[in-house]
């Protein structure tokens, strides 16, 4: 059985992931307020983007906020029990997180700023190579050599369905920067990345790499908060 974490850690964790979702429930609330005049339709994408980002994500955070109340499983049911849960809602977050990011390239499409090139000649076909990439990563999410339920996972399925994942990010950023020079937008993107394939990569030898969901959170929260201020 695993032992508990420190008292702080549970009740920082906790407190981080409820503002979290709460902030996102709020931003989706006022998105949908906005739904008026010429950036009516980047408020119904930014407003879909966000719940949608903030209720997969919950999936995955509820368990963890449960987990941090309850303490450490006592018996093996307990742990089998946690296993599944926390599994479920990251198998659910992971298929979320990648239709979030399809979203963002819609509400990046309406963006009120000038354009350096001649979007309409390219946006369709961007736009379906992240649909491309969006669903092979969900049929790569799965499969069950996966192990989503077991607490252990498979590091090869890890990095193997975050190909596509990553492949998205590159054009997304591209997208960003070579026709928006967006680039506060492509940095956070970038940096919500680079925290997320840390995890992926090293938090299986050393857990405490698991803390870089933190500021992959916030680089969330903060493109969110771009969005509110387009809107």
């Amino acid at each position: 059985m695993k032992k508990d974490k420190p008292l702080g850690m549970r009740i920082g964790e906790s407190a981080f992931s409820i503002g979290y979702l709460l902030y996102a429930l709020v931003a989706s609330i006022v998105f949908l307020s906005r739904r008026t005049g010429q950036a009516g339709g980047l408020a119904s994408t930014c407003a879909a983007m966000t719940l949608l980002l903030g209720c997969g994500d919950a999936f995955h955070l509820v368990p963890r906020i449960l987990g941090n109340v309850r303490g450490a499983a006592r018996s093996e049911d307990e742990e089998r029990s946690q296993h599944f849960w926390l599994g479920l809602g990251n198998l659910v977050s992971s298929i979320t997180m990648t239709v979030f990011y399809v979203l963002l390239f819609d509400a990046a499409r309406l963006m009120p700023v000038t354009a350096a090139h001649d979007l309409p000649n390219w946006a369709g076909t961007v736009r379906l190579v992240l649909v491309v990439l969006a669903a092979l990563r969900v049929a790569l999410c799965l499969f069950p050599q996966n192990r989503w339920f077991d607490g252990v996972g498979s590091q090869t399925w890890g990095i193997l369905r975050n190909v596509p994942f990553v492949a998205m990010g590159i054009v997304t950023v591209w997208y960003l920067v070579a026709w928006y020079g967006s680039w506060p937008m492509a940095a956070l993107v970038t940096a919500s990345f680079a925290c997320y394939m840390g995890v992926v990569l090293m938090a299986r030898e050393k857990p405490m790499m698991g803390m870089l969901m933190l500021p992959k959170t916030i680089c969330y929260i903060w493109i969110i908060a771009l969005f509110l201020r387009m809107v």
